[in-house]
């Protein structure tokens, strides 16, 4: 953990090859100590957490390792904090790739199968084609009022005020539907109907 006193707490410096020369080595190791902790303010305003902040300040030193040589140090700050804008950029994009903190493991779930077997699904059209057929059939007055009833949800009172008749005559047109249509389709499907 860092303490925010320090310039570069705990800073894992890049490892530097033993046959640099030793000034351009120290030169470059001062350089990221001395840009350490303002490097991870910066990525911090850019970044989820603090943790995120100092990883990416690690990458992009790390990543400025390649620079050391072929730049002058005149141009490591803007280099650095170039870099530093990428990793922030790259650490965003696999953020929304991995939703990590609301992943929820499927391990051991039961998944239901959602799709039906051609079998079955051509069983459900002819079912369907048999109860259209049949509703078809059905006398005219207990044909309005199952369809009122079933296909635009009204209750036995709204069915009686819109046909002009009594709550009692809605039920036995209902009534006398549901037998016509168990009749014609079959009872195995009498939940279809009710």
């Amino acid at each position: 953990m860092t303490n925010k006193g320090d310039s570069a707490p705990n800073l894992r410096l890049p490892q530097l090859a033993a046959a640099e020369p030793r000034e351009n080595a120290h030169g470059f190791d001062a350089f990221l100590r001395e840009h350490y902790r303002n490097l991870v303010t910066f990525l911090r305003r850019r970044t989820a957490s603090e943790q995120d902040a100092e990883d990416a300040a690690q990458e992009s030193m790390t990543k400025l390792l390649r620079y050391r040589e072929s730049e002058p140090s005149s141009a490591w700050k803007q280099l650095l904090y170039r870099i530093a804008v990428n990793v922030a950029h790259d650490q965003f994009r696999v953020s929304l790739t991995h939703y990590s903190k609301d992943h929820v493991t499927l391990d051991g779930q039961d998944i239901a199968d959602t799709e039906h077997s051609p079998e079955e699904r051509v069983a459900y059209q002819q079912q369907v084609a048999r109860l259209s057929q049949a509703i078809l059939e059905l006398p005219p007055k207990c044909q309005r009022v199952y369809l009122l009833k079933r296909v635009h949800g009204l209750s036995r009172a709204q069915i009686a005020d819109r046909c002009g008749i009594s709550v009692k005559m809605v039920e036995k047109h209902l009534a006398t539907a549901l037998v016509l249509l168990k009749r014609k389709v079959g009872d195995s499907s009498a939940r279809t109907f009710e």
